[in-house]
């Protein structure tokens, strides 16, 4: 452990706490909270693994609902870098018994948790549930609604592409199952609040009624979205999800829509190409182009998915000004 290492990112941190106790929504993240997040989360990023004493004493339990790779994977190993004790609730928990996600929630809130993150297929429940335990939830992911630290770990992606300039007058194009997507319902948020121009480019039937609410302009067309992006965001057919019955099939979908060479180079030259994971390749994105080709940055963003979440993980575990947040008890 290096004590330089823990004296910068104190001193990033510098007495500042986030304005919220719970995460369920970007939509609770104001400018100075996203300030904060993204400065730590650049601080924890150059400490790569190296093991820090932040946290230690704070336990965290999984509560994964849903399948999982690297968002479970990723907060699993952020809080194990900052000394937290981490444990994991799989779908084959008592849920499966007729445990209600409520009872699941307060019996692991009654081993003294400092935070539980949720996963869940059913919009809305990580928020229920923070108003019915102590500790601090983290929305892992829940339905078609939102998953805010993809969310934020895409933004400080993109800012650092951009030499941490605001996108403000940047263009973000997002192709793919729109409606199906939680990642879309966080990014299209900080995104506004960000300022950036947003396009999208889909088949209509996988785009939720009334989308330009959002304040984008929408495309049936791919290529006519992609001209003179700054950055392009590929998202997945949610076939779990039920969307393989919103197209034709999966090959006419990657031939309309799916992101290759060709269609890349219609964005900026510096553009570059993102994806949340997991992709179907030669699917959502042309094979050559997810991690050999230098516009990709589709594992910069995994790397960035554990420097946000160590910045969230101890700052939601380790208040400065000592309150306790509000909570309901049934």
């Amino acid at each position: 452990m290096s004590q330089g290492s823990e004296d910068k990112l104190l001193k990033l941190r510098a007495k500042r706490d986030l304005s919220f106790f719970d995460l369920h929504s970007v939509s609770q993240i104001n400018d100075d909270d996203l300030a904060l997040i993204l400065d730590l989360a650049r601080g924890f990023r150059d400490t790569k693994t190296e093991k820090l004493n932040f946290c230690k004493g704070c336990s965290l339990v999984h509560a994964f609902f849903e399948p999982s790779t690297r968002t479970l994977s990723s907060f699993d190993l952020s809080a194990k870098n900052i000394s937290m004790d981490t444990n994991s609730v799989s779908s084959g928990s008592s849920v499966k018994k007729g445990e209600s996600f409520l009872d699941t929630a307060q019996t692991l809130d009654a081993y003294n948790l400092s935070v539980i993150t949720i996963r869940a297929a059913q919009a809305g429940v990580p928020e229920m549930l923070s108003r019915h335990v102590g500790a601090a939830v983290i929305n892992a992911g829940d339905g078609w609604h939102e998953h805010p630290t993809q969310g934020l770990l895409d933004v400080l992606t993109m800012l650092d592409h951009l030499d941490n300039k605001d996108l403000k007058g940047k263009t973000v194009t997002i192709v793919g199952d729109i409606l199906h997507s939680r990642v879309f319902g966080s990014l299209i948020r900080l995104l506004k609040q960000l300022k950036a121009t947003v396009r999208i480019a889909a088949p209509e039937t996988f785009l939720p009624a009334e989308v330009e609410k959002f304040g984008l302009t929408t495309h049936y067309r791919v290529e006519e979205a992609l001209e003179g992006s700054d950055i392009v965001y590929a998202l997945r057919v949610q076939k779990e999800r039920g969307s393989g019955g919103f197209i034709p099939s999966l090959r006419e979908y990657s031939k309309m829509f799916g992101i290759t060479r060709a269609r890349l180079d219609l964005a900026n030259d510096n553009a570059i190409l993102m994806h949340p994971g997991p992709v179907q390749r030669d699917i959502d994105v042309h094979s050559a182009l997810v991690s050999l080709d230098s516009q990709s940055h589709i594992l910069r963003q995994v790397e960035n998915g554990m420097a946000v979440r160590k910045a969230l993980l101890w700052l939601l575990s380790k208040r400065l000004d000592g309150k306790t947040k509000p909570y309901e008890r049934l």
